[in-house]
Parts: structure tokens; C-alpha cells; sequence
């Protein structure tokens, strides 16, 4: 009797654990696809000027920007002070948004779909397969398609982006790469790195400009 009662109330947990499992992750394809169609509304906006504040508005509601920034100095980050880290979180969502805009953005987006494939969840991250049409202007015979995968994790205010690969590349680790090697150059001196960040973020936005 006790057996049965046993088994029976782990195969009740095991159920809640897969069903709860599944619902996370159907929460995770929700937010990939709601963030992904909102970016090519975005990307299809004719005027520059909203098309970049609908882009900044994506960049900072949809991804964790705190936890991007933290993770790409690695090491270096313990060795910033209160105010460096005030200074180099402002500075970096600054960057960032610097950078996509100065990439080519008048592109037809009315080819742009995707489709979603696997999604694995890890704990409070998650793993989203996606196949993306590349716009027209960038597709050649042999390649139609880019397969993208995303990294999400669970925050206080839900789900948010970490990361995204490319053809396997990381742009979370790319970064890191990036930022580590500057510190390096700079002696490992953080205050001389935030000053080097500051100037590669108003070249930017000077490029941005012209």
C-alpha cells in the first residue's frame, strides 16, 4: 500500500515537474517570437530617427543589458569601484546602441520571417533554435536562411536576451574577447580602459551623425 502510494506521488511530481518544464519553455518561444517580429516592425520603419528609438527601446526592455555588461569584463569587473561601474554600465548601453546603428539599416524587411525550432531549458536559461530568411539583398543561391540561436534567462522582470550565436559564433563571447583584450592593452589599468571605451562610443556616435 505504501509502495503504491509512493510511486504514485512521484509520478504526480514528475508530471508537475514536465508540465511546468514545458510551460517555460512555451513562455521562452513566446518571447522569441513576440521580440523577433517587434524587430522587423522596427527594421522596416522608413524614418531613421524612429527606427533607431525603436531599436534602443527593444535593446533596453528585451535584453538584460546589467548582466551582458557584467559578464563581458570577466575578472575585471570586481576590480571597478561603485562609481566605475556607474560609469561603464552608461557607458556600455551607450556603445551598444552606437554600434548597430552604425551598420547598414535601410534594408526590405517584407521577406524577413523565421521560424522557431528546439528550445532546451538549462535552470533559468534557455536555448532557442531559429532558421531567419536573410532580406533579399543579402541571399545568394546557396544560402537563403541563417540559423540563429538565442540565449534567454529568467530575471525579476521576466525573460530576458543574453546572448545570441550566429553560425556558432557568440556575441556574448565576442564581446568578452573584445573588452578583455583592451583591458590588457591598457596595462589593466580599468580607468584607462573606460577612457579608451568612451572614445571607440563617441567615434560612433560622430559616424552616426555624419
Amino acid at each position: 500500500m505504501i509502495s503504491k502510494k509512493l510511486f504514485a506521488f512521484i509520478s504526480a511530481l514528475m508530471l508537475l515537474c514536465f508540465s511546468s518544464a514545458h510551460a517555460d519553455e512555451t513562455k521562452a518561444r513566446d518571447f522569441v517570437t513576440q521580440s523577433g517580429y517587434e524587430l522587423i516592425t522596427a527594421l522596416g520603419t522608413h524614418d531613421l530617427q524612429e527606427k533607431y528609438q525603436a531599436l534602443d527601446n527593444l535593446f533596453e526592455t528585451k535584453t538584460d543589458t546589467f548582466y551582458i555588461a557584467k559578464f563581458v569584463l570577466g575578472p575585471y569587473y570586481t576590480q571597478l569601484d561603485a562609481e566605475q561601474k556607474e560609469q561603464y554600465h552608461q557607458l556600455f548601453l551607450r556603445y551598444i546602441k552606437s554600434l548597430y546603428k552604425t551598420y547598414p539599416l535601410n534594408f526590405d524587411t517584407s521577406s524577413i520571417d523565421f521560424s522557431i525550432g528546439e528550445v532546451i531549458q538549462k535552470g533559468k536559461f534557455y536555448d532557442v533554435k531559429c532558421l531567419v530568411d536573410l532580406p533579399e539583398k543579402f541571399q545568394t543561391e546557396d544560402l537563403k536562411q541563417v540559423g540563429v540561436d538565442f540565449r534567454l534567462h529568467e530575471t525579476d522582470d521576466g525573460i530576458k536576451l543574453i546572448d545570441f550565436k550566429l553560425d556558432g559564433v557568440s556575441m556574448l563571447l565576442t564581446f568578452r574577447t573584445k573588452f578583455v583584450q583592451m583591458i590588457k592593452n591598457d596595462e589593466e589599468e580599468i580607468s584607462w580602459f573606460l577612457e579608451d571605451l568612451e572614445d571607440l562610443t563617441v567615434s560612433n556616435e560622430m559616424q552616426i551623425r555624419q
